[in-house]
């Protein structure tokens, strides 16, 4: 058989699959570049994940096994990974050990093509008033049996596929918060006549794009509150937590 060449990746495509892993070995969360007289240098190697020129046993061992793309040298089945983590992944390399990486990987592909969407899905500019209310001491909890309508149940919403400690998270957020939030949004209407309707539709667009990526629910929810936290830049990440879980009981997300 016809032996596959190793590309030479340029320095583009290293920056890519560095910043896909948030330039920390998936493995062993060694970081992958180190300094030494003020430069930094590479401290990985770009590994196949199927690999590039595979033995008769490998070959035997994943015929069954999910692709993430027939080209062996396409970025779809490259990862970063410390010299360390590359020998041990790729000798001898085993079944649990190719999923495992596939699995990263596709977390990864997920997490990136999120970038794009930041930047095609707005969020009105207002919403960073209410943001920064969420810090202030008289933006004051309240329960969420005063709320004048009949709330949705979170537990209704929300499928095994989101993690309980996210389902609580959500619901204290929800108890606590959610009267304050729709109160302030009201207020800004009153200056910006319909900012909360379009706000909502800002949020559910976003939500509805996450559905048709097919993602499960706790990606989705962490998604939207990586999206409302770009868009927003609050001082910490509890306060976008806070505004998606607003929308959750809302009815614009789940």
């Amino acid at each position: 058989m016809e032996q596959s060449k190793r590309k030479k990746y340029g320095d583009a495509q290293n920056v890519a699959l560095a910043s896909q892993a948030r330039n920390v070995c998936p493995l062993c969360d060694t970081p992958l570049f180190y300094k030494k007289g003020g430069k930094s240098f590479k401290a990985y190697e770009i590994a196949h994940i199927y690999p590039l020129n595979p033995s008769a046993e490998e070959v035997e061992l994943l015929k069954n096994e999910e692709l993430m793309n027939h080209d062996v040298n396409h970025e779809d089945n490259l990862i970063p990974l410390c010299q360390s983590c590359h020998g041990k992944f790729d000798k001898p390399r085993t079944v649990t050990e190719y999923r495992h990486l596939l699995e990263i990987k596709k977390r990864y592909i997920s997490r990136s093509g999120q970038e794009f969407l930041w930047a095609e899905h707005n969020l009105e500019a207002e919403i960073q008033e209410v943001i920064e209310a969420l810090y202030e001491e008289n933006f004051v909890a309240e329960s969420i049996i005063e709320i004048s309508y009949e709330p949705s149940q979170i537990d209704d919403k929300v499928d095994d596929t989101i993690s309980r400690p996210t389902v609580r998270k959500i619901k204290n957020n929800v108890t606590d918060y959610f009267t304050s939030v729709k109160s302030h949004l009201s207020e800004i209407d009153k200056q910006s006549p319909g900012f909360s309707d379009i706000v909502s539709l800002q949020v559910k667009a976003y939500f509805l794009k996450q559905k048709q990526l097919g993602l499960e629910q706790q990606a989705i929810f962490d998604n939207m509150v990586s999206w409302v936290n770009i868009k927003t830049k609050p001082r910490s990440i509890d306060a976008a937590e806070i505004l998606v879980s607003f929308f959750v009981q809302n009815c614009e997300v789940f």
